[in-house]
């Protein structure tokens, strides 16, 4: 299989997995859009790989933000052939008796409703094209809690189930969709 020529587009492509991926991608030949909040960030990452790269400001929190950015992406390279959901976030950690329900609710907005907002935005016309491929990064913390990280576990657990029930519901439409649950990964969130 190749993926030269593909549009493939990364959430969370500001730093650590979801750079990493878009170098690989780009370096195979595939169109990548990187979409994050950090615009400095994705677009130096997107001026280094050269003109297969895209950088695409936006909050995968808001679907309407995130739909704009695919859409802008999709009119530069055309449709998503590969969806790469990784955007996530793990602060701030607390136990549940003292966590803010604002900050946990927010991890959730992200780490979970962010999936289903990347799948929810491609997979019309995935379905309809009868090809396309979803990838969700999960965590080994969707499988076994964490101390004062309930929100992250939580989130992931979510995504992980989530990414199965696309797969359900798609897969028989030409879809792959599948999930990633790596252990830790020495990237800059795992540091701080």
């Amino acid at each position: 299989m190749t993926v030269d020529g593909k549009t493939v587009i990364i959430t969370g492509a500001s730093r650590g997995i979801g750079e990493a991926a878009a170098e690989v991608f780009a370096a195979a030949g595939a169109k990548v859009g990187l979409l994050a909040r950090s615009e400095g960030a994705i677009g130096e990452i997107a001026a280094r790989i050269g003109d297969n790269a895209m950088a695409v400001s936006c909050d995968v929190s808001d679907f309407a933000s995130l739909e704009d950015a695919i859409h802008k992406v999709e009119n530069e390279f055309g449709p998503t052939d590969i969806l790469i959901n990784n955007a996530g976030a793990v602060e701030p950690i607390s136990h549940l008796a003292t966590a803010d329900p604002e900050a946990w609710s927010a991890i959730i907005d992200i780490n979970l409703k962010g999936v289903f907002y990347g799948m929810r935005a491609v997979m019309p016309a995935m379905i309809e094209r009868g090809a396309g491929t979803i990838l969700t990064i999960s965590s080994g913390a969707a499988h076994g809690p964490v101390e004062a990280w309930s929100h992250y576990c939580s989130s992931k657990a979510g995504a992980a189930m989530l990414t199965r029930c696309a797969d359900k519901e798609a897969g028989a439409a030409g879809l792959r969709i599948m999930g990633l649950s790596p252990g830790t990964v020495a990237t800059q969130m795992q540091k701080e």
